[in-house]
């Protein structure tokens, strides 16, 4: 329930990162969940990614890392581990987020194959800000191949948005 009211204040910037739709209510659900101290997974994800779109980089590495060492299947440490490659990202740290994406690549071949593609557009842009655009390109046309054979509008856009940034802009996607 948390996770979904967090992603329900979530959109994304020019840039294809992460803001929020309401500033002050995303803060106050965050608040709200931190002070019950919750050491569950659901509750520690959905607070890391409450706090990176506050901009609470260490808070939300902190709360992710943590929430990484509850996942308990393959399909929960690759979303952890993604968002806390964003978190890294986000902070300025774009090879530790490579490093984690390029974990999870291995992770979601192996034992969850429909995850890959979403570790690949992370992938994609951890590459694009260490300014390897060739190798970001490549990531995230894979990611793309594999979101257009799945037909979800949804994600086959978002990987054309941070192909065209790449492209167009690709000092925007910093």
């Amino acid at each position: 329930m948390l996770f979904q009211e967090i992603n329900e204040l979530i959109t994304y910037d020019d840039r294809q990162r992460m803001i929020p739709t309401d500033r002050d209510r995303l803060a106050a659900l965050v608040t709200s969940a931190r002070t019950e101290n919750p050491t569950d997974y659901t509750t520690l994800r959905a607070l890391g990614v409450g706090l990176l779109v506050l901009g609470e980089h260490a808070a939300a590495i902190d709360h992710l890392t943590r929430a990484l060492a509850q996942a308990d299947t393959a399909r929960r440490r690759i979303a952890a581990s993604l968002n806390l490659a964003d978190a890294h990202r986000y902070a300025g740290d774009a090879t530790t987020a490579e490093a984690l994406c390029r974990a999870t690549l291995t992770l979601s071949r192996e034992e969850a194959p429909e995850m890959t593609c979403f570790s690949l557009q992370h992938l994609g842009k951890a590459l694009t800000d260490l300014d390897r655009m060739q190798e970001a390109r490549e990531a995230l046309q894979e990611a793309l191949a594999l979101r257009t054979a799945k037909g979800d509008p949804n994600l086959i856009a978002s990987t054309q948005a941070a192909l065209e940034l790449l492209t167009h802009r690709p000092q925007q996607i910093r």
